[in-house]
């Protein structure tokens, strides 16, 4: 079974740089690139990977087991530093959510990593045999998927999306790292839209929105009952939000729609969204994504009224990891609604 000793991570943004810290957790060594920003002198070329790895150093809940581990993470970038992947067991890329921006780096992967490098995409659904269409047999060998939860560190689950070229035994080295150095939950998936638990989460969130505007709610309420109260995280439904990112829920929505329309379930999931008028979909995302971006701003405005209005003693809600305690609902002072 492939020994894997040292790592790669592509992209250093939340995921790539909390996936870097989780494999330090387990004592595993990794280069964490980015790309040079536009305005670099020769001492902040790694800037932006150097600041993906700050905010996994500061991030809540804590993304190191230890801060003394964040030296297993060494910063880079995509000019100065690609050539460190010829000394590396795998690599993981996890840029921006755009096919062509990961196939042009890929592109330059293909080149400097030695022949049997495993290396794995972290894309949250975009299809994995297409990101390397056209590349050598030996590449499209070790290529497959591998989607980590964020956070990386509390989030068990772990879909492995093999392709019809992979190597059986890459794939089953990886699961194992992942079983017992990483303690995750590896699940095979298939190389569908979203894959999983995208695919099901994808349909509950746009599920609840569309409750949400129907019944009235606010976000706090729809937080209130989509939390503990039924067995879910602490941050519900606009706190994961807020976790995950509006960009990547709305690239996950995108590729859904885009690419399940012959699926029996599209239907379903374009009624819930849109009665039945597939092709305003896209408007309606839009519109979606505008009113969350004014809705996350005014709930950090209600979180800071409450915190002045409520005495600390006083909140007997549940703490999130995003935003703090919650009052229970009578007591809230600020009622935010689409």
């Amino acid at each position: 079974m492939k020994r894997i000793s040292r790592v790669a991570i592509l992209g250093a943004g939340t995921m790539g740089a909390r996936i870097a810290a989780h494999f330090a957790n387990a004592g595993i060594p990794s280069y964490l690139l980015d790309i040079v920003p536009a305005d670099a002198d020769a001492r902040s070329r790694n800037k932006i990977a150097a600041a993906g790895l700050d905010a996994a150093k500061k991030s809540k809940p804590a993304a190191f087991m230890d801060a003394s581990l964040a030296r297993f993470v060494a910063v880079g970038n995509f000019e100065d530093d690609l050539k460190k992947l010829a000394d590396v067991d795998w690599i993981i890329e996890a840029v921006v959510e755009n096919l062509e921006i990961k196939r042009a780096l890929l592109r330059k992967d293909e080149t400097i990593r030695k022949p049997g490098t495993i290396i794995t995409t972290n894309t949250s659904g975009l299809p994995v045999g297409k990101i390397a269409e056209g590349f050598s047999d030996d590449f499209r060998r070790s290529w497959f998927g591998t989607h980590f939860f964020n956070p990386p560190r509390y989030m068990r689950l772990l879909e492995l999306i093999p392709t019809p070229e992979a190597d059986i035994a890459l794939i089953n080295a990886v699961s194992h790292f992942c079983d017992v150095r990483l303690g995750k939950g590896v699940v095979l998936a298939k190389d569908t839209p979203n894959f999983i638990g995208n695919r099901i989460g994808t349909f509950s969130v746009l599920n609840v929105m569309r409750l949400m505007q129907e019944m009235d709610l606010s976000i706090e309420e729809v937080d209130a009952l989509t939390g503990q109260a039924v067995g879910w995280p602490k941050s519900a439904t606009f706190r994961t939000i807020d976790l995950v990112g509006l960009d990547i829920l709305g690239h996950v929505v995108g590729n859904m729609t885009a690419n399940v329309r012959d699926s029996p379930s599209t239907g379903r999931l374009l009624n819930t969204i849109h009665g039945k008028n597939p092709s305003s979909l896209r408007s309606t995302w839009r519109k979606i994504s505008r009113t969350l971006a004014l809705v996350c701003v005014l709930c950090s405005a209600s979180t800071g009224l409450r915190r002045k209005m409520t005495r600390p003693e006083h909140s007997s809600g549940p703490r999130s990891p995003i935003s703090g305690p919650t009052p229970p609902t009578a007591s809230l002072k600020f009622r935010p609604r689409l």
